[in-house]
């Protein structure tokens, strides 16, 4: 991507031919759009394109949250983006077997700056309920008593993710999640963050490791 000081297209946007120019936070750039594919896509593109739709189906329940809580803008890198790569960067591909494999414990869906989460262990009190605790690490400060609890609970070898936004407050120290069936007698993965009440930041969310 090139960036635009003086040109013919400078104050444009949109497409001309294969040539795009886009406006982004004042600055304007231009890309070329790649020729249409003729052929089919290799086995190694396959699952390279195949990765990508498996990390955009796994943050479908969360991505409006990520938005908004995944660190702070790059460059030209959002929110969102940043989100996607430490997807992409933990969905791996094994090109001998052909298979597409998520590492739980190093996916986030949260970034930021506020009072971390220290977790304590899962618990499945019945087979359509989740017990999720944690300390009330507070200290007493009433702003961080009422930071709003974020899970997120994947289960194996399903991409469609549970996300619960503002489950609680700190101060509860715990919260029981009621299963969809989709969820329920499989293996599940468990993230936990918070953010504060006025919505202005966000912890880095913690794996609470998987039930």
């Amino acid at each position: 991507m090139g960036k635009l000081y003086d040109s013919l297209l400078s104050g444009t946007s949109g497409r001309t031919g294969r040539i795009v120019v886009a406006n982004v936070f004042g600055n304007e750039y231009t890309k070329i759009r790649p020729r249409k594919r003729t052929k089919e896509p290799s086995a190694k593109q396959k699952l390279i394109q195949d990765r990508m739709v498996n990390c955009a189906t796994f943050m479908q329940s969360y991505r409006s949250y990520a938005c908004h809580y995944f660190g702070h803008r790059m460059g030209m890198k959002s929110s969102y983006n940043l989100a996607m790569t430490n997807l992409l960067s933990n969905f791996n591909i094994d090109y001998v077997a052909n298979t597409i494999t998520p590492h739980y414990p190093g996916i986030f869906f949260s970034k930021g700056n506020l009072l971390g989460v220290i977790g304590n262990p899962l618990a499945l009190p019945t087979a359509a309920t989740l017990d999720i605790s944690w300390q009330d690490n507070s200290g007493g400060n009433v702003l961080r008593e009422a930071d709003l609890a974020q899970i997120l609970i994947a289960a194996e070898d399903d991409l469609n993710t549970l996300f619960i936004e503002n489950a609680c407050m700190r101060q509860d120290a715990s919260y029981q999640v009621t299963l969809p069936v989709h969820l329920q007698g499989k293996q599940l993965h468990v993230w936990l963050a918070f953010k504060n009440e006025d919505e202005t930041n966000a912890c880095n969310s913690l794996y609470l490791g998987s039930i």
